[in-house]
């Protein structure tokens, strides 16, 4: 069975596709009221740090091609996100019947995964393009 990542702003419209709703932002919206939340997790692995984050969003003081090499150097030096990405990317490849499922130290978000044939990631960001979420994207395609 294909394995689909699809990627969305926190603000778009839920829809039946987008299968498990993975909210990977730094911070918690303040508009959503918390019985409103529209994801079903929160994976804060897979989120820039706090410095990186108030660099390029809040300070501005970094263009893209910077904020995409400093994030990318966080995720591999992050044990837990590396884990993560890679285990995703084994879903995208196919690999969900052969390996994924003989693993039994896998964690419960990996475990919630086997669920769905879909994930979707979701942040505060407009543009998917210019958004850690099209890099989490790449990565995992791209082992």
């Amino acid at each position: 069975m294909p394995f689909f990542i699809k990627l969305k702003s926190l603000k778009e419209p839920t829809e039946d596709s987008d299968g498990l709703r993975i909210l990977i932002a730094r911070f918690r919206p303040r508009y959503l009221p918390k019985h409103k939340e529209n994801w079903d997790q929160w994976w804060k692995e897979l989120t820039p740090s706090r410095d990186l984050w108030k660099l390029y969003i809040k300070d501005k003081k970094i263009e893209w091609p910077e904020y995409k090499k400093q994030y990318i150097e966080e995720i591999k030096n992050n044990h837990q996100a590396t884990h993560l990405l890679q285990t995703l990317s084994a879903f995208v490849n196919d690999y969900k019947n052969n390996h994924i499922q003989q693993e039994e130290s896998l964690p419960k978000k990996i475990n919630l995964i086997q669920k769905y044939d879909t994930i979707t990631f979701l942040c505060h960001c407009k543009d998917e393009n210019h958004c850690h979420r099209s890099i989490v994207k790449d990565i995992i395609y791209s082992i």
